[in-house]
């Protein structure tokens, strides 16, 4: 869930180049994508709420991450201003629900269903672009919002077949993607002025304080869970977290567009095979109908984006 966040490193400094080679970008790339592709399944090995999963989640990388932001980043820290805190926190408000409804819905539905679902959050920026911001949306936009639309119905369609509680799942996983989207436009205003460094670790950890209020005020039980399940918990943190949304940062300074949009589709389909592989879960007709539509959408969303920055204000490239 956190994949988004692609805004600079973590001194400030954006480099339209990086200064090592090709190859180890993109193997540091390929290893963040299989990371943050492992997050559902380290969260279906977890035997335990999906508040709880979430807030030792963002409270462990909080808590690997703190050490190097006092040390490397106390100077931006002290720095920051009081809209930027009030940012952080709202952006925080948006992480803590996204984490708790995308977790939940792997409960209720498949792995399959409830990656694709959550990866529409560029469809949900668009409309974002579109309803609030009244941004002119060319026919590639359209066409790849009514498509991502038609696939997220093939595949709810497809839930609804089995039951109520699967319908409930993928509705999870859609809100988990929408409030991503919230957080994403909170992190894109904060991060013009503060580091990568210490915004992730200020919204990550204010975002495990909300869900510890949480676990703590319905008394949800933390100890005395399985062995596998504080494992589960602490690849997830470490895994996905720390080594996949951190090495996805680091990598995309020297990343293609059209490369980022590739590894970007390739997260749902990798964790939809890892399922398959880790607990033999298959999908049927409508999800894999489905993905294709969405993750065409998204592709196609991206390409229209893409160009409109390539153009200029008279159709020129």
């Amino acid at each position: 869930m956190a994949r988004l966040l692609k805004q600079g490193d973590p001194t400030g400094t954006r480099q339209a180049g990086g200064d090592h080679p090709p190859a180890l970008y993109i193997g540091v790339l390929t290893v963040a994508l299989v990371g943050i592709a492992h997050s559902a399944i380290f969260v279906r090995a977890a035997d335990a709420d999906p508040i709880v999963i979430a807030a030792f989640r963002l409270a462990i990388a909080a808590g690997v991450l703190a050490p190097a932001t006092l040390l490397f980043a106390w100077s931006d820290l002290r720095a920051l201003a009081g809209r930027e805190l009030r940012l952080i926190a709202a952006a925080a408000v948006f992480l803590a629900l996204h984490f708790a409804t995308w977790i939940a819905s792997l409960d209720y539905t498949s792995i399959a269903n409830s990656v694709v679902l959550v990866t529409l959050v560029p469809v949900w920026l668009a409309l974002y672009g579109l309803l609030i911001l009244r941004v002119p949306m060319g026919r590639l936009t359209w066409f790849s919002i009514a498509l991502a639309v038609a696939g997220s119905v093939v595949v709810a369609g497809g839930s609804a077949a089995g039951g109520s509680t699967s319908l409930g799942g993928d509705l999870l996983a859609l809100a988990g993607g929408l409030f991503f989207a919230g957080f994403f436009l909170l992190a894109q205003r904060v991060r013009q002025t503060v580091a990568l460094l210490p915004f992730v670790t200020l919204v990550y950890g204010s975002a495990a304080v909300l869900l510890w209020i949480v676990v703590l005020a319905l008394g949800l039980p933390i100890v005395g869970l399985s062995t596998t399940t504080y494992g589960a918990i602490v690849a997830l943190a470490l895994v996905s977290q720390i080594i996949g949304h951190t090495g996805y940062n680091w990598a995309v300074r020297a990343i293609p567009p059209t490369l980022l949009a590739v590894t970007f589709l390739g997260e749902p389909v990798l964790a939809a095979l890892l399922g398959w592989v880790y607990f033999s879960e298959g999908f049927g007709w409508p999800t894999a109908f489905g993905a294709v539509l969405i993750l065409t959408a998204i592709w196609l969303g991206m390409r229209a984006k893409h160009q409109s920055f390539q153009t200029g204000p008279n159709g020129v490239k």
